[in-house]
């Protein structure tokens, strides 16, 4: 049963991550390489948050109060991207890459420089365990479970049952016939950045307040998001989802049995195997 709340806890962490990779490729069609540092940025505002206001709120609020800061600010810093590079760039998508690439670089530094390179660990926002059914259950892990939850269900329902979140959708489903039926690319591809930035600055807090935060945290996240959205398919929400209960699954196997070493290169073998039998991924689309 241990093995099950494992599972349960690295996917989530996962979907979270990965969601927002696959809607800013899924309206944008490009990749936003600077995924990575936004979520650790994400991971920083926890840390400011939890060390400036420590003692004078209570630790649930200082959580939530980290959440939407690093949101807000993360999110913004998308838009911005979107203005400077992703709109004059838009008709050369590696070009996009690089840039975004170079920016990501850039974010690493800055926080080397003004912060340091060492990783900082986060004391437990909530702290003390659960026990059932033999399995050892953190506060901390249930509470970053359930954030994440309700990000999901938030993400959801605003793709699915407001006017904006439609309109992004029908982007990504076919932009020459959105565009024909009067939705504005320039406010969906804003809407699309600020929203996608947001959810790896969120990912970053949740996952900061179980993992320790550091400059280059980033790279490993990419990374997995790269997997999970090729072999869940590029641009689709529900796949990498899918992938990323499926990763988690395998990833979790791996640890449990001692052979967490190999994880990196069974989730890349995977990717590959996927890449040659089923190009357009579980559940994406043929373009």
């Amino acid at each position: 049963m241990q093995i099950v709340a494992n599972i349960v806890f690295l996917s989530t962490f996962y979907v979270s991550f990965a969601v927002g990779l696959a809607l800013v490729f899924g309206v944008m069609r490009t990749i936003n390489f600077a995924h990575g540092e936004f979520y650790m940025l994400g991971g920083y505002a926890l840390w400011l948050t939890v060390g400036a206001l420590t003692g004078t709120l209570p630790g649930g609020l200082i959580f939530i109060i980290a959440l939407v800061v690093g949101a807000g600010v993360v999110g913004t810093l998308g838009i911005l991207l979107q203005l400077s590079i992703f709109h004059r760039l838009r008709e050369h998508p590696f070009s996009i890459f690089m840039a975004t690439l170079g920016l990501s670089y850039v974010l690493q530094v800055s926080v080397v420089q003004t912060i340091g390179p060492m990783g900082r660990s986060i004391p437990a926002v909530f702290p003390g365990f659960v026990f059932f059914e033999g399995m050892i259950l953190p506060i901390q892990r249930l509470a970053v479970f359930g954030f994440t939850v309700v990000m999901i269900g938030g993400l959801w329902f605003f793709l699915m049952r407001t006017n904006i979140g439609r309109a992004v959708r029908a982007s990504a489903q076919n932009k020459t016939g959105a565009m024909l039926q009067g939705v504005s690319m320039n406010k969906v591809a804003l809407t699309t950045m600020f929203v996608g930035s947001a959810l790896a600055a969120m990912s970053g807090v949740l996952m900061s307040s179980v993992l320790p935060v550091s400059p280059f945290m980033g790279g490993d996240a990419i990374w997995r998001a790269f997997i999970i959205i090729i072999v869940g398919g590029i641009g689709s929400l529900s796949g990498a989802v899918v992938a990323a209960f499926m990763f988690g699954t395998i990833d979790t196997l791996l640890t449990s049995f001692g052979a967490g070493k190999f994880t990196a290169m069974v989730d890349a073998l995977i990717m590959l195997l996927a890449l040659s039998f089923m190009p357009s991924g579980i559940l994406g689309s043929r373009e």
